[in-house]
């Protein structure tokens, strides 16, 4: 029975795996069940065998599976970092650029609105705990130790995300730098402000 349980188990965690990587490239509106099922080399009726609910659920449960990973990455990240707020933001900079890139914008103008409203509430809810809170716990603690003035600290974490998220689409032509010395620059003048002192 224990080998059934663990067979469905990374059965389900293959459709997720795949799932996510099609829904993070092209968003909830333009995949189909097919889609996965093709991906996986499966029967598109298969894949209601781990999800009844059918494409909301499984989307639902890969972002739930997503933030959660991005939660603890993320608070590992920041343990590693020391106490410097700026080292932490960094490290949780490379924590994002390491990860498959969500595109927040795409998610909260499109997916959402697509799915039941009690479920893009809890992802939503889910999204902001694993991802803003730590980056807005960051901000408080910078602005307690009196070594940063914000004045918003949601807008400030909420515009972090998507400043580090922008990185994945900058094109190699355009900038020879990897992802992390750009992020590294972009958190610089982002924390040092651009105007000549």
């Amino acid at each position: 029975m224990k080998r059934v349980n663990t067979e469905e188990n990374e059965s389900r965690e293959r459709v997720l795996d795949a799932a996510e990587r099609l829904f993070v490239a092209s968003g909830y509106a333009a995949i189909k069940l097919k889609h996965i099922a093709q991906a996986l080399g499966m029967k598109e009726s298969s894949l209601y065998y781990h999800f009844r609910g059918g494409k909301e659920e499984m989307y639902v449960a890969v972002m739930h599976r997503s933030y959660a990973r991005h939660g603890v990455g993320i608070q590992q990240a920041i343990a590693q970092a020391g106490d410097d707020w700026i080292a932490q933001l960094k490290a949780v900079a490379r924590w994002f650029l390491s990860q498959p890139a969500i595109d927040v914008m795409r998610i909260n103008k499109a997916d959402l609105p697509a799915i039941n409203p009690a479920d893009a509430a809890a992802l939503d809810e889910a999204a902001y705990t694993a991802l803003n809170l730590p980056i807005r716990h960051i901000l408080e603690r910078a602005v307690e130790s009196d070594a940063a003035v914000v004045p918003d600290l949601d807008l400030i974490a909420g515009i972090f995300i998507s400043m580090i998220s922008t990185i994945d689409v900058i094109s190699s032509e355009w900038n020879r730098k990897t992802k992390s010395q750009m992020a590294d620059d972009l958190i610089d003048s982002w924390v040092n402000g651009l105007r000549r002192r």
